[in-house]
């Protein structure tokens, strides 16, 4: 029964995730596609969960739908975007389209291993733990198995910690050019300048000016 029960969110979600990616491509409005891809990435997290990976199913969730999907709505929605010209490129690059996914499928197909669908995914993954557990228990019985999230955490701040560092760097100086770019100083509008106001002289502050009489 839990095994039937796992099949039947699998299948489900896998199929939202596909729907939802289908939808994100034929949508005439761009605000719609991003909330399809939401959606998407939603479905996406699922499968993650379901392959006993929560921290991928977490970032999955919380970057890419909490921030990158936020900002992507919000740029979009600031656009004028014009659907008529969206629909004619649409029309025109759909063969180009399909012909592209064709490629990228076969692709898909041939680099899959043989013998990747046939083998049990849940099988395999009581086996690496089951092995697990025993070294474990072989090498100090006290000492419990790491989990995905704490094993990650480990390469990640071990092995890759100069590229880890690196690209925080690099994602630093992207977001103080973007605010250094797009910054714009005031145009046409009101001021109050304090250093001008402190520093003007007494005979300054008042101005007659000699205007002819109205008749």
């Amino acid at each position: 029964m839990h095994e039937l029960l796992i099949q039947i969110i699998f299948y489900v979600f896998a199929a939202i995730a596909v729907g939802a990616a289908f939808m994100v491509i034929i949508q005439d409005n761009p605000v719609r596609s991003v909330l399809f891809l939401v959606v998407t990435f939603f479905a996406s997290a699922v499968l993650w969960i379901l392959a006993q990976a929560e921290f991928l199913a977490l970032i999955l969730v919380l970057v890419y739908v909490g921030a990158v999907m936020t900002l992507f709505l919000f740029v979009v929605m600031m656009l004028n975007i014009d659907v008529e010209i969206i629909k004619s490129h649409y029309k025109r690059y759909l063969p180009f389209g399909l012909i592209l996914v064709a490629l990228l499928t076969g692709l898909l197909m041939v680099s899959i291993p043989a013998g990747t669908f046939k083998a049990n995914v849940e099988t395999k993954n009581n086996e690496m733990m089951s092995s697990q557990l025993l070294n474990t228990d072989q090498n100090n019985p006290e000492v419990q198995p790491l989990s995905n999230t704490e094993a990650l955490g480990m390469v990640l701040y071990t092995d890759y910690l100069l590229a880890f560092e690196i690209a925080a760097v690099l994602l630093l100086i992207a977001i103080i050019s973007a605010i250094t770019l797009a910054h714009r100083g005031p145009r046409k509008s009101k001021r109050q300048d304090v250093k001008q106001q402190i520093l003007t002289r007494r005979n300054e502050r008042v101005e007659l000016i000699s205007m002819k009489a109205e008749k």
